[in-house]
């Protein structure tokens, strides 16, 4: 049958078989559905696509923009060249080159944000291809004149469009910020290969298995592999060549000091067309079906987990993306946390270092505290942020897609299905949020600097009301601006994250800094827990909730 099937897809793609067209429906080629179902692709990635390219390119050209300012003494200039061939910042950002340097500097920044840039392609590919097979988009194109490798092709394409436009808004970007343009460029074209990879390794693994969380699962395993080897490859006594057994570690070669450009664009191309290929000659698969699993399966394993009302509903629509992101979350607490000594005892020897980090806001660098507190305050709350950002996103496309039709034509009720959803992400924020802060204590604990137990739980905690207040604005949003609810979510994170981040050296009044959320996080387990300001933005997130269930409660559902 699945024979039968696919030799019918492919005598449609070429045109061998006529197709019964009725009268006053025009008929439209195979090349033209590959067209519009591409260009239906890159409409619906184009929202998370925006607020991605505009966070990561944005706050890295802060970085290059903001150089002379932040760095302008020769003392700061010298606590920079300080950092260059140090085990434990190598770990964190990868290969330190001439980091006194703007080229060298924001190159180190791109050690850390190439990771954010691969999680987006790993996401957006499984969310492309796995993720509508499972909501049932691809069944009427699949019954058309588009076959399998057609419909994979042209999520790739639309895919590889977004991650063009990446490459050139780095390369204009930082270019613009004051960096030398051979290496904007080249760096845009690294973090667009390295993006595209991710996105391509999602495409793969979303033919080789029967969901999507386990098609991310496979990836995210793959990138936490990938991060291990840079942080082996980072060891004082680790042969060089260990870099190059790493995408991650691919990105250090990028400075014109080494000359290894051309290598790098050619490991990455290797490792994309490898990917690639590999994802097309598997994709000739049964609908639903996976190379490791069949239909049959998927079907005895969704007979075994009944939903369970809205509830379980929820809690299964939220589970996915929150296991893949406290992954993420995790592994950043546990590498921060194995070398907090380390990164404690290399800051205490350089004390200019310490005191450009305090007039950043950044309290204790030079203590395990500290360097704990720096890592859940800014980089998880960044995290947990963008996950609570992308399930607002996910909320608006199950209205967008019509899929709560079904839900409130029954007795459930538009204020009871959107609270219910709410609840279920406030409260996975949560537990990602303290999952962090556990993992990071627990990782103290390992290299014998312990920062006590119920630290690492407040660590947790002051990440919530952070949490919850861009879950509030982000359900205000959806029943306001429905159409507009993720993309807005996702660019309030990254604004208020680069406001924070390099916000104090544009020389913008002290209101305007003061309205980013990550501004008023504590540096807990650094100082004590600030309960006024989380209060604050607990109450707010609370406002914009109500607000949005008021209006989604009477206004008319918005289709996308």
């Amino acid at each position: 049958m699945a024979t039968t099937t696919r030799e019918r897809q492919r005598a449609a793609e070429t045109g061998a078989v006529a197709a019964r067209v009725p009268d006053g429906v025009v008929a439209r080629s195979p090349r033209a559905v590959w067209w519009r179902t591409y260009l239906h692709n890159l409409r619906l990635l184009r929202g998370a696509a925006i607020a991605w390219i505009a966070g990561l390119a944005g706050i890295t050209w802060g970085v290059a923009a903001t150089f002379d300012l932040r760095h302008g003494s020769e003392a700061e200039l010298a606590a920079l060249g300080e950092m260059e061939g140090i085990p434990a910042f190598e770990a964190l950002v990868g290969r330190y080159v001439e980091p006194a340097t703007v080229e060298g500097l924001t190159l180190s920044r791109w050690g850390w944000f190439g990771i954010l840039a691969a999680v987006w392609g790993m996401l957006a590919g499984a969310r492309l291809l796995r993720g509508a097979e499972e909501a049932g988009h691809v069944e009427p194109l699949r019954a058309g004149a588009i076959g399998p490798r057609g419909h994979l092709t042209a999520a790739l394409a639309a895919l590889f469009t977004t991650h063009l436009v990446f490459l050139i808004a780095i390369g204009v970007g930082h270019t613009a910020g004051g960096m030398d343009p051979a290496t904007s460029w080249a760096t845009g074209g690294a973090m667009a290969l390295l993006t595209a990879c991710f996105a391509t390794a999602a495409a793969l693994t979303s033919q080789l298995v029967t969901s999507r969380r386990r098609a991310v699962g496979i990836v995210g395993i793959a990138m936490g592999v990938s991060l291990g080897i840079r942080v082996l490859a980072a060891g004082s006594a680790t042969p060089d060549w260990v870099w190059w057994a790493t995408p991650f570690g691919w990105i250090g070669f990028l400075h014109e000091i080494d000359q290894a450009r051309g290598w790098v664009f050619l490991a990455f191309g290797l490792l994309l067309t490898v990917l690639l290929v590999a994802a097309v000659a598997t994709a000739d698969r049964d609908l639903h079906g996976g190379l490791v699993g069949s239909d049959a399966e998927v079907a005895r394993g969704r007979r075994a987990r009944p939903v369970g009302g809205q509830l379980g509903l929820a809690v299964r629509l939220t589970a996915a993306p929150a296991r893949t992101w406290g992954l993420i979350v995790g592994l950043v607490a546990l590498t921060f946390g194995l070398m907090a000594r380390d990164f404690a005892e290399v800051a205490a020897e350089l004390p200019a270092t310490v005191a450009v980090a305090e007039q950043m806001g950044i309290v204790g660098l030079d203590t395990p505290a500290g360097i704990i507190a720096w890592t859940l305050s800014l980089f998880v709350g960044l995290l947990v942020a963008v996950f609570v950002a992308g399930q607002v996103a996910a909320i608006r496309d199950e209205e967008a897609t019509w899929r709560i039709e079904h839900l409130l034509a029954r007795p459930v009720g538009r204020v009871r299905w959107l609270t219910t959803r709410l609840a279920v992400v406030a409260v996975a924020a949560a537990a990602i949020a303290v999952t962090g802060g556990v993992i990071a204590w627990l990782a103290t604990v390992l290299v014998d600097v312990p920062i006590g137990f119920l630290d690492g739980v407040l660590a947790g905690v002051n990440l919530i009301p952070l949490a919850w207040l861009v879950l509030g604005i982000g359900v205000a949003l959806f029943g306001v601006l429905p159409r507009l609810a993720g993309a807005v979510t996702y660019g309030l994170v990254v604004v208020a994250f680069a406001l924070d981040f390099v916000g104090g050296l544009l020389d913008l009044p002290e209101w305007v800094l003061e309205l980013s959320p990550f501004r008023h996080l504590a540096a807990v387990p650094a100082v004590d827990l600030d309960v006024t300001a989380a209060l604050v933005m607990v109450a707010i997130g609370v406002v914009g909730a109500a607000i949005g269930l008021a209006v989604f409660r009477r206004r008319d559902l918005q289709e996308a």
